[in-house]
């Protein structure tokens, strides 16, 4: 049994969840809010949090080798055989010098560390239903992330809409699924045969669903390592700006994405369906 740790994002657990298969049978160490997420991962047996601390959770490892996919100073608190390097300066120069040298992808950086090739999408499982709606995560971890238009892109789509994230985030003239847990989650994308998002967990877990799936890109970008699907942003001289997204945009005018034309979203969507 291999035992793979990564406790957030989820993004990032996400990503992680593309090893499982190759490991399998996998033990997976994660938060306890993605737990039940975690268990439609392909290759996952066993799910383990750190809810009853850390001492407890090193007691509850099965045999095996264990693959910190985390690298932060709480799962270097469990024992690993390998661990992730992180290429932290390398990414922080890319977004301090906007130079083009080359970044392991997190994904890359994932199977070096467990020494395995990821599993293309997808490897969560979704229900068995399969609908025909367009998918919307118009959310994001950071202002600076979310793409302005998601309502114009909804009055200009023909077909059923579903949006999905936390309150606050539901697109006008769409079904809204906010945040009822992952099963939940996972049910509303087995009613989508497109989805478009920004840079978040929610367009990531799509991906790994196996839905045709674009993310509108602005203050990251998918050469810092964060994403290798099909993507939409603008070549600007201030891109990246951030490795995350931020409050605001530092030069004021968010042109990354207010530039960004529904007409172009709409043509690379109908281009991945």
């Amino acid at each position: 049994m291999t035992t793979v740790v990564r406790f957030s994002s989820l993004g990032d657990v996400v990503l992680a969840g593309s090893l499982c298969p190759a490991l399998a049978p996998v033990t997976f160490v994660t938060l306890e809010r993605y737990a039940p997420l975690v268990r439609h991962f392909h290759g996952v047996e066993a799910v383990l949090t750190p809810s009853q601390g850390l001492a407890a959770l090193r007691r509850a490892l099965p045999p095996g080798p264990v693959v910190d996919l985390h690298g932060s100073l709480r799962s270097r608190m469990l024992p690993a055989d390998r661990r992730v390097q992180s290429h932290r300066l390398a990414r922080w120069a890319r977004v301090a010098w906007k130079h083009s040298s080359p970044v392991p992808t997190v994904l890359q950086r994932y199977a070096e560390a467990a020494g395995v090739q990821p599993s293309r999408a997808p490897w969560c499982e979704l229900p068995a239903d399969r609908g025909g709606a367009l998918g919307i995560a118009a959310g994001g971890s950071a202002a600076t992330k979310v793409w302005p238009h998601f309502a114009q892109l909804a009055a200009a789509w023909s077909g059923p809409l579903i949006s999905l994230g936390l309150p606050g985030e539901e697109v006008a003239g769409t079904e809204p699924c906010t945040e009822r847990g992952f099963d939940a989650t996972l049910a509303a994308l087995a009613r989508c045969r497109l989805f478009v998002g920004g840079d978040t967990g929610l367009t990531h877990l799509a991906h790994a669903c196996g839905l045709p799936t674009l993310m509108l890109m602005g203050p990251t970008h998918a050469d810092d390592g964060f994403w290798s699907g099909p993507q939409l942003g603008l070549e600007l001289s201030c891109r990246p700006c951030s490795r995350h997204g931020g409050p605001v945009c530092p030069l004021g005018d968010h042109a990354c994405l207010r530039d960004l034309t529904v007409e172009a979203v709409l043509r690379s969507l109908n281009e991945l369906s």
